[in-house]
């Protein structure tokens, strides 16, 4: 279902308005009754706690080791040994 409705009218209910095309409906939304804009659902809506997840991709490394090795701590200060 598509939704007709002015800026105004938007503002003042956005959460409602979104909550419908949560649902799958669609906003057309209009500025003196003239369309602007229309606001559809995503196609898919990827879970957050994977997104950029690879499962060919692998970590040969230490994640939760310093990294680069602690001998080499002091290139940080700059040659004079200051921080």
């Amino acid at each position: 279902m598509i939704h007709t409705v002015n800026i105004a009218v938007l503002k003042n209910g956005l959460s409602e308005f979104l909550g419908k095309v949560q649902s799958g409906d669609s906003i057309l939304v209009c500025s003196r009754n003239k369309p602007v804009a229309k606001i559809t659902p995503l196609a898919s809506h990827p879970n957050r706690s994977t997104k950029g997840f690879d499962p060919a991709v692998k970590i040969f490394a230490d994640l939760e080791g310093p990294a680069i090795p602690p001998a080499d701590w002091g290139i940080l200060a700059g040659a004079d040994g200051a921080r």
